[in-house]
């Protein structure tokens, strides 16, 4: 059987040592462009200076057209697909983007259910495979690598920067081009499933025909539009994901855009791009009279208008699944092959427990800064393998020096770590660009770092550091009502908090029309990155208040003076040495 995974583990070992699309051989065809977009210039920053970084070594395919866009606000993923379909026309022309083939990844916002991926942005979430390890935008030019040579027109083709695809499907199954107006991938989905996605009404007569596409339907919806199958006893729907849409939908979607060129609200590119398709579909968007929303109805009136009489065909993918990788338990099950989802996704794509890991030489702290370019003479340890003193990881470890006396559980993930001391990383723990190589506080034999932490050193502008922590499963989005019960870090009310920094709660966070989790500004900045870690973990494990007086940042700040190019070089650093 030809599958879709297993052309991505082959594909995949290209990405390594990458290849130049201009000198392929005859009939192998390769994304012209890939259009990333983003939330607002900062991220951008951060996604061109990677795409730079990686096309200087050869990391990603070469003689493609890397294009990153900035949303002009916050329009959704609709918005964001209208506009970059004008920076398009206006870059490049209809002419020339006539037989293009586009990538188009979604990759804005600021990941709230998942910090430490927030850092470098949602495509550069690290997956444990490789060398370099992968991360998400590696697995989506791989993983998509199939779909071009099925665009003999050119076209769009869309996708999310969250979510990994898993397709196994007999050659028969494949035998489809994207030429149509709209062509949509369909998965198999529990009817739970349904309620969150759209689901596709189809002709029962010819699956490749929609009738609607139901937009988060209840169980009763799904009923009365026949929208749910059956195999045997068990009822399933089929769920949305991935799409494409030829250039003359491309240069309607830059029109409109053009046409409402201050357009401040939301468009969803599944709801209200898919609400105008099917044989029958769903009823035009009503008129809102609220002065704020009015422009959002005239612009899902006018998409709908628009693209009511498209052709829509649909794609069914048997033995597919549409993964998530958005919140901290998707993300940690996927690296630690935990659970149904994680292990099919971690058995599907080889993925490896431990990727470019070495143990620490106790003998060498002084002579260690990853940050600042000073490295381990190499060869340098063991790796992390083969080495017996190092028994108790049992984790994901990715490019990361590790005391050989640490202990980790299978439900954990160490990203871009420098540990120089034993600890002990308990269940749901995310530690990513930590560096400990002392710490001053009562340790025992073994720092015990407690469950469910999330917890990430940044490195800010001027040389300084900021750690960020947060619960496993917190909710960055809930906010403060002037009460202890409303909202808590680790367990402590936020008046204890305030207590141990000398300050009064309402002082606690940057933004008084947003106290959050998000804006509370409660991590230290420092000169060093290991004192930025320990300080940040005495907050979270001392009763005791602060007596050295500091400035603090929220993760809200931390992100906006991160040094992306700090960053990168440090990671770098870390991966020439494992």
């Amino acid at each position: 059987m030809y599958t879709l995974n297993g052309h991505f583990v082959r594909v995949s070992s290209k990405f390594i040592n990458s290849w130049d699309v201009r000198h392929l051989e005859h009939g192998v065809i390769y994304w012209d462009i890939v259009v990333v977009t983003t939330l607002d210039i900062v991220q951008k920053d951060a996604y061109d200076a990677l795409i730079q970084q990686r096309s200087a070594i050869n990391r990603i395919p070469l003689g493609v057209d890397y294009l990153v866009i900035t949303d002009p606000g916050k329009i959704g993923n609709g918005g964001s697909t209208m506009h970059a379909m004008y920076v398009l026309e206006q870059q490049y022309g209809w002419e020339v983007l006539r037989k293009k083939r586009i990538l188009l990844i979604h990759a804005g916002g600021y990941s709230q259910r998942t910090p430490t991926t927030s850092c470098l942005g949602k495509i550069a979430t690290s997956i444990p495979k490789g060398w370099p390890t992968y991360d998400l935008f590696d697995i989506k030019l791989a993983l998509y690598s199939l779909f071009p040579a099925r665009m003999p027109h050119g076209g769009v083709f869309l996708c999310s920067s969250d979510t990994i695809e898993l397709f196994d499907e007999p050659p028969a199954n494949l035998d489809w081009t994207l030429a149509e107006d709209f062509v949509a991938f369909a998965h198999p989905s529990s009817l739970s499933v349904g309620t969150q996605h759209g689901v596709y009404v189809l002709d029962p007569t010819d699956m490749q025909k929609c009738v609607c596409v139901l937009q988060k339907p209840t169980t009763e919806q799904m009923r009365h539009h026949t929208a749910i199958w059956c195999h045997g006893e068990n009822e399933y729907v089929y769920t949305d994901s991935l799409y494409y849409f030829n250039i003359k939908v491309a240069q309607h979607l830059a029109e409109i855009y053009r046409e409402e060129h201050g357009m401040t609200c939301e468009i969803d590119c599944y709801g209200d791009f898919m609400s105008a398709l099917g044989i029958c579909p769903l009823p035009r968007p009503a008129e809102n009279k609220n002065e704020v929303n009015q422009q959002s109805s005239r612009i899902k009136q006018k998409i709908y208008d628009t693209l009511l009489g498209c052709h829509l065909q649909v794609v069914i993918l048997h033995k597919s699944s549409f993964n998530h990788t958005g919140t901290n338990d998707e993300y940690l099950d996927i690296c630690c092959g935990n659970g149904k989802t994680g292990h099919e996704i971690f058995d599907a794509l080889k993925l490896e427990k431990h990727v470019g890991c070495k143990v620490f030489d106790e003998g060498r702290h002084d002579a260690v800064d990853f940050w600042h370019g000073i490295l381990p003479a190499l060869p340098h340890g063991d790796t992390l393998h083969h080495q017996p003193s190092a028994p108790d990881v049992h984790g994901c470890v990715i490019h990361s020096f590790i005391h050989p006396q640490c202990r980790s559980s299978q439900r954990s993930l160490l990203e871009y770590c420098c540990i120089g001391i034993p600890i002990e990383i308990a269940e749901n723990t995310i530690l990513s660009n930590i560096t400990l190589l002392t710490y001053s506080g009562p340790t025992k034999d073994i720092l015990q770092l407690p469950s469910n932490l999330i917890m990430q050193t940044i490195s800010l502008n001027d040389d300084q550091y900021a750690t960020f922590a947060f619960g496993f499963h917190d909710n960055m989005k809930a906010t403060y009502k002037n009460d202890d019960k409303s909202l808590s870090y680790f367990g402590q009310p936020l008046s204890a908090i305030a207590e141990k920094l000398h300050c009064d709660t309402a002082h606690l966070f940057d933004d008084e029309n947003d106290q959050s989790l998000w804006t509370l500004k409660i991590f230290p900045v420092t000169t060093n990155p290991n004192d930025s870690f320990e300080k940040t973990l005495k907050l979270l494990l001392s009763n005791d208040p602060i007596v050295t007086k500091h400035h603090y940042v929220s993760i809200k700040e931390i992100l906006k003076r991160r040094d992306i190019a700090a960053i990168i070089g440090y990671r770098s650093n870390l991966i020439n040495c494992t």
